[in-house]
């Protein structure tokens, strides 16, 4: 997208002589200052748009932590984890998958217009969610919440990149951004146990959320100018076919998959799905070659250091989601704890998100990349590791809290560094879609890592009478997964060596 790549370049051209730039630069600062009536409309703008981020990352944590009374009132029993896992993998896979899309539609129909629609539609989908009678119309009234989030994100990020010319102001803009996502998973987790274990019912985790969301669209409606291309229309072309089979092939995947620990492999429904989900993804891949103007042009995938990355990213996140939904679970089912008290004993990765974002804008102009993205799956597979290996009746300050601080670096770190390195590896024009492939391989690997962990927790634990065990097996295949990511980066470094400079 533009805006996007106009984020990740930075530059502007350079002009003839020192007087002509020094006009240019104050023309420019005052294209900027007339976005905004004045200093305390720029903060609020601020604040608005990048509260997309900790909603998205809320709607996670308000239903992984109080997930038992979110099961008992749909009649899923409480053993049943791998039932459970599609409640929070049904929203992380349509986040995931319609990155690529809803942000090609800002381009066309406005940022600031697909912005208010993404609070809108999460506002509908939450109340919706509330009114959910058992766990089918819940798991898609869910993914349907996710459709929000994924129109929020990319045209947020839009509107960052568009609202200022002044780089430092961009900079600081992304840095809170990025830093706001832990901070919302902790937010929302206390959100949904603050309700539920007060004796409130469980749909008021959405229907205050609704209130919440609904209050956003009006506050962007308000807030966010009109001027600086941020609602600009675009008569461009949009792919459509491409749109069609590469959603329908992410999602058949994914509800194969997760279908197989929750019905069986032996039912042919799954193998069929899997079978049509892939067939489908090809067939994107196909029609993205012919198209005029591809939602995700394979020439992308011509940098074996690009395919690389997303690998590497997809299996760093595959683990971290594996790591939201189960530490928790094993504090509350496993040690007893009550939701409140999780969410206490998770809310390190708050502080220690936000060390790991400026950590990794320091060193990203003083260490080559591959050293921070292995350092990143480094942590992923500390994090997993330890809590594998965790004793139930062990002090929480012996090996969960040290788990919770290391695996935090994983997302900020991979994040950052692999974004510049794709950026690297990629030519000017393909920028804007090669940063919303980064997102939609973060969220969408969140929701496949929970799908596989799943099948692998049921084979081991079949009847729920062997937690510990089930649990254990998925954080083991997830610290597996971050090796693999390791290796990757290893064998890829020559392409990651480069330093990149503020």
């Amino acid at each position: 997208m533009a805006a996007e790549k106009e984020l990740e370049n930075g530059q502007f051209a350079s002009l003839d002589s020192s007087r002509s730039q020094l006009q240019g630069s104050e023309e420019l600062e005052k294209v900027s200052q007339s976005n905004f009536r004045n200093g305390l409309h720029e903060i609020i703008f601020v604040w608005v748009v990048t509260s997309a981020h900790w909603i998205t990352q809320a709607n996670l944590g308000n239903t992984i932590v109080p997930i038992r009374y979110i099961a008992e009132g749909l009649g899923v029993p409480p053993g049943a984890s791998a039932r459970q896992s599609w409640f929070a993998a049904s929203y992380s896979c349509t986040v995931g998958g319609f990155v690529l899309i809803t942000g090609r539609l800002g381009d066309i129909y406005g940022h600031k217009n697909m912005f208010l629609i993404g609070w809108l539609w999460t506002t509908i989908w939450s109340i919706a969610s509330g009114f959910a009678k058992d766990e089918v119309q819940f798991d898609i009234f869910r993914a349907m919440v996710g459709i929000g989030p994924s129109i929020m994100m990319p045209n947020a990020a839009a509107l960052l990149a568009l609202a200022w010319t002044q780089q430092w102001k961009k900079n600081l803009a992304f840095v809170v951004f990025g830093a706001l996502a832990p901070a919302g998973f902790i937010l929302g987790a206390g959100w949904g146990a603050g309700i539920t274990e007060t004796g409130v019912r469980w749909e008021w985790i959405y229907w205050s959320m609704a209130i919440v969301t609904a209050f956003y669209a009006v506050a962007s409606w308000w807030v966010i100018p009109e001027t600086g291309g941020m609602n600009d229309f675009h008569s461009t072309g949009f792919d459509v076919p491409g749109s069609v089979t590469g959603v329908a092939g992410l999602a058949l995947i994914f509800i194969a998959l997760n279908g197989g620990s929750t019905f069986g492999w032996d039912q042919p429904k799954c193998g069929i799905m899997l079978g049509i989900g892939v067939l489908s993804l090809a067939l994107f891949c196909w029609i993205e070659t012919k198209v005029k103007e591809p939602i995700l042009p394979m020439s992308l995938f011509k940098s074996p250091t690009f395919v690389a990355v997303a690998v590497s990213l997809c299996l760093g996140w595959m683990s971290f989601g594996m790591f939201q939904f189960y530490l928790p679970h094993f504090l509350m089912e496993l040690r007893g704890e009550s939701g409140l008290q999780a969410t206490l004993h998770i809310f390190p990765i708050v502080p220690t998100g936000i060390i790991a974002t400026l950590s990794a804008v320091y060193f990203l102009s003083r260490v080559p990349g591959y050293i921070i993205f292995g350092l990143s799956m480094l942590c992923f597979f500390l994090g997993q590791l330890l809590c594998a290996l965790t004793p139930v009746d062990q002090t929480y300050w012996r090996m969960s809290f040290p788990a919770v601080v290391v695996i935090t670096f994983g997302p900020d770190l991979s994040f950052a560094c692999g974004s510049l390195v794709a950026s690297d590896t990629l030519k000017p024009e393909q920028q804007g879609v090669a940063g919303s492939f980064v997102s939609t391989i973060i969220n969408y690997s969140i929701a496949l890592g929970l799908s596989l962990a799943a099948n692998i927790e049921r084979g081991v634990n079949p009847d729920g009478a062997k937690m510990l065990e089930g649990f254990r097996a998925a954080w083991f295949f997830g610290a597996g997964c971050a090796a693999l990511g390791m290796v990757m980066t290893a064998i890829f470094s020559k392409g990651m060596s480069k330093k990149h400079a503020h």
